[in-house]
């Protein structure tokens, strides 16, 4: 099943099952592949966890602090992958991952927050922590809990999320703030959504050659 995703690039069952070298049908590389998927035995986390453990340990251990990427992939119909990983030299490693079905894409703040929560608990206490990730994992439940845990972050938002940067402004949207490639502009302490008002720190930037602008809120100081 490893090769066969490596091979396929996919996570769809019939492309990874074609990409297994054998005789057998692809129907029937597909059951036999879902048939272990659906195994109770198989218990991932369980046996996934040191292993996770030990990644982080060392991470702290190399370099003081621990530094996370989160991110939301739609994965076919009505199904998206959440996960947690390890930024290392360019890469993302695994650390926690689910599944959660989603028509639109977007999931509630339920399982990024509980999933946040279990990779918590892999670390020790008081460790330095710093996120980032995209829209999926920047919630205000998500926020006020990270900023419970005292983690650092940057997470991306849509650009028509309402943002307040200052009392002699209106509410705008995101993107109202940078129009053209090369534009940066960080607009310090502000507010997201009217709803919640909560406090963020606000920076919008749009790199030259990128097709829409990175429009992040920040905890940059506890």
């Amino acid at each position: 099943m490893i090769i066969g995703i490596y091979q396929s690039r996919s996570v769809h069952m019939s492309k990874v099952a074609g990409k297994i070298p054998g005789m057998a049908k692809l129907p029937s590389a597909t059951r036999r592949m879902s048939r272990l998927l659906d195994n109770p035995a198989i218990r991932v986390r369980e046996w996934y966890e040191p292993i996770a453990r030990h990644w982080l340990g060392e991470q702290l251990r190399r370099i003081g602090e621990i530094r996370l990427t989160v991110d939301g992939t739609k994965i076919g119909f009505g199904h998206q992958l959440l996960i947690v990983a390890i930024a290392y030299r360019k890469r993302a490693i695994p650390i926690a991952w689910t599944w959660v079905k989603s028509s639109r894409g977007h999931s509630s703040s339920h399982k990024p927050r509980g999933l946040l929560a279990y990779v918590r608990k892999l670390m020790s206490k008081g460790v330095g922590v710093f996120l980032v990730g995209d829209c999926e994992f920047g919630s205000i439940g998500i926020l006020r809990q990270m900023d419970a845990w005292e983690w650092f972050y940057a997470l991306r938002q849509e650009s028509d999320t309402h943002v307040w940067p200052d009392e002699q402004m209106d509410w705008k949207d995101f993107g109202h703030f940078v129009h053209e490639p090369g534009e940066s502009i960080w607009l310090g302490k502000g507010y997201l959504t009217e709803k919640e008002i909560y406090p963020v720190h606000l920076l919008a930037h749009w790199k030259v050659g990128e097709k829409e602008p990175w429009l992040l809120i920040c905890l940059i100081a506890h």
